[in-house]
Formats: structure tokens, sequence, C-alpha cells
């Protein structure tokens, strides 16, 4: 009895497992006999370099033996085969013009039946694109005592800016590469940089959310600059101190040009070397300033200053505001900017931006306002380019 039950109940499962077969393509058949196989589910379009990726859901109809692309009003057609639609479809249309797409997809069984259109929108990119990206400008790399210092021009996000590759050598000589985000604007400081190399940089981009491929720049190699020689220099001042000061023979402007500048207390600590200004007899008052000649033309990238660091000066620099100018004969003055000294007390070098396309072959800094009636300056150099 139990052996009729149990035969009983495969009979049940079977039929009607069937039955649900049989409903699952009820809505594919229409009165006549004619089969719409299943059409394409959950259809999404990808965008790529010269190609569209196209992908759907899988479905229950195992009868589908290809599936048919077309574009843009018949313009063109292209033929895929499937082994049933039992699992997710991923369908590649390659050798695409540069343009947007409309595509309709069809499915086929081996009958020669086909489903009902599917329509999806994308777009394939170029050599149209691929001229409207750039590497991502580095507006200067330049060398901060031991380190490379690089800042970054504003990334091109609209256009689909992802990152900037970064390649440098380290100090050991070993490759190394930093991913520098597209919305990432600050500096960034190496500090392990091996001097005299180049450093070399590529961006990437995707231009939309949909896009598959990666678009690469070409690359772009970059000389980091340092401080611009000071050798043949000459340098004259709104006044100094002739007779004291230093302890050997004065604090005359040419001190402000007798060493690297560097953070430590000079080259000897017991005897400084640094400009200042008159304060014995008659004195003088703000502004005071420092005149450069610097023999050839520069286009000046940074203003560098070092303040006074020897143990007789603690309180950091004696001016707070200063202006840069330029000039080509020493006679005619050009401002270029004018800052606020960023803090009094910081005793490493303080870089200061100039803009500017034009070169110069004189450069002075004129400290407007201070903190008493005199002023000083232990090193004065600049970051620049040398007209070739």
């Amino acid at each position: 009895m139990k052996k009729i039950v149990y035969i009983g109940f495969l009979c049940a499962f079977f039929l009607t497992s069937c039955m649900q077969l049989e409903d699952a393509y009820d809505k594919y058949l229409v009165p006549g006999g004619y089969i719409y196989p299943q059409k394409p589910t959950n259809v999404r379009a990808y965008s790529g370099d010269a190609r569209v990726v196209l992908k759907w859901d899988k479905g229950n109809d195992p009868s589908i033996a290809k599936a048919v692309v077309s574009w843009n009003n018949g313009e063109g057609s292209q033929e895929f085969p499937i082994n049933g639609n039992t699992e997710n479809v991923e369908l590649e249309v390659n050798n695409l013009q540069e343009k947007d797409y409309s595509f309709q997809i069809q499915t086929f069984d081996a009958e020669g039946n086909n489903s009902v259109p599917v329509e999806v929108n994308s777009q394939a990119y170029g050599d149209l694109y691929k001229s409207s990206i750039y590497d991502r400008a580095i507006t200067l790399a330049y060398i901060n005592q031991d380190k490379l210092i690089v800042e970054w021009n504003t990334g091109d996000i609209s256009n689909g800016l992802q990152y900037t590759e970064l390649r440098y050598k380290d100090a050991g000589g070993k490759d190394c590469v930093l991913k520098i985000d597209a919305e990432s604007n600050g500096e960034t400081i190496i500090n392990d940089y091996l001097l005299g190399t180049p450093i070399i940089t590529k961006s990437f981009y995707v231009p939309d959310t949909t896009c598959v491929d990666v678009f690469e720049t070409t690359e772009t190699q970059t000389e980091p600059l340092n401080i611009i020689d000071r050798s043949a220099w000459t340098i004259t001042a709104s006044s100094y101190e002739p007779t004291g000061q230093t302890g050997y023979g004065g604090a005359n402007p040419e001190r402000v040009l007798d060493g690297l500048i560097e953070w430590a207390p000079n080259a000897n600590a017991d005897v400084p070397t640094y400009w200042h200004s008159q304060h014995t007899g008659s004195g003088s008052n703000f502004p005071h300033w420092l005149a450069v000649d610097m023999k050839k033309p520069i286009n000046i990238k940074r203003v560098v200053l070092q303040c006074r660091n020897d143990p007789n000066c603690t309180s950091g620099y004696s001016f707070s505001n200063f202006t840069i100018q330029g000039s080509n004969d020493g006679e005619n003055w050009v401002d270029l900017e004018t800052y606020d000294v960023y803090s009094r007390t910081d005793k490493n070098p303080q870089y200061y931006p100039v803009e500017t396309k034009e070169y110069y072959s004189h450069f002075k800094i004129v400290m407007n306002t201070g903190y008493g009636q005199y002023a000083d300056l232990c090193e004065l150099a600049v970051l620049g380019v040398e007209r070739e």
C-alpha cells in the first residue's frame, strides 16, 4: 500500500512540474501556434573604446539559440550564438564609430522564431575623445631641502579624469609609483626622491560611469627645479650695518648670498651670517629693501626666504609684510606679489609663489612693515627657469 502511495506521489510531482514548465511558456505562445522566444530582461549597455558591451539576466527559455543586435535603425547588425538563455549573457559589439547608439536586441530559437525586440542606448568613444584628454599638469616641482615638492594643476574631472600616476626613483635608485586621485589638489611631498632624476606622469580617464575601458594619456617628463645658482649674483640694500652685528665686519647684503639655504644654525654657529639694516648712527625705518642682479633673465617661480636662526635671534622674521618686484634694468620695477610672512617663528626656508610668465634679470624684496625699526635676513634665493 505504501509503495502505491509513493508512486502516486511521484506521478503527481512530475505532472505538476510539467504543468509549471508549460505555464512558463504559455506567455510565449499566441493563437495559431506562433512562439515568441523569451526576450532579454534587465538589459544594460556599457560604453567603451570603439565598442559597447551588452548584458542581460539569465531567463528560463532553453530554446534560445542566438541573439541579433542591430543599431541605429539598421545601420549595422551582429549575430551572437547563445546556448539557451539559462545563464547571464554578455555580448561585445566591436569596431564601432565614435558616436551615440540605439541598439535593438532580439533572441531567436533554432526554428527561427524571434522575440519581441528590446532597445537600449549607449555610445562608443574613439579618437575624438582621446584628443580631448591630457596629462594632468604639474604646476611646479621643486626641491625643498632634501624633499621633492609637487604642486598640481586642477584635474579635468568633468572630462572623466580618475587619477594620475607619478613615477620617480627613490634614493636607492628603485622605481616608485604614486597614484594621485583626481580630486586631490594638495601638494605631493616625496621624502626619498633621488636628486637629479626626472619624474614622469601619466593620467587615466573614464568618460562616463558605464564605461568599461580606461583611457590613458601620453607620458610627461618633468625636471624638478632647484635653487638657481647664485654665484654670479650681486646685491645692494637700502642700508646695512657696516661695522658690527655679526662679529666679523658687519652685516652687509652679500651675507644673504653666502651659503646654502638649509635648516641649520649656519655653517658656524659662532659666526652667523645675515644682512641687517643699519642701526648705528642715524639708523633707518621701514620700508627696507634688498635688490639682486641675477645677471641673466629668469622666470621666477618661487622666492625663498630664510630668517636668522643664530643663537642671538630667537624671534624669527623681523618684517611682517613684503613685496616682490621684477626689473630688467635695475631701475624700473614692476610689483609681482605682496605677502604677509607665512610664519614669523618658522625658521625653515619659506617659499613664496610668483605668478608671472615674464623673465627678469633683477628682483627686489621690499620689506614694507615689521615688528620694530630694523630688518634682517639670513638667506635669499629663487626657484625659476633660465631663458634658453
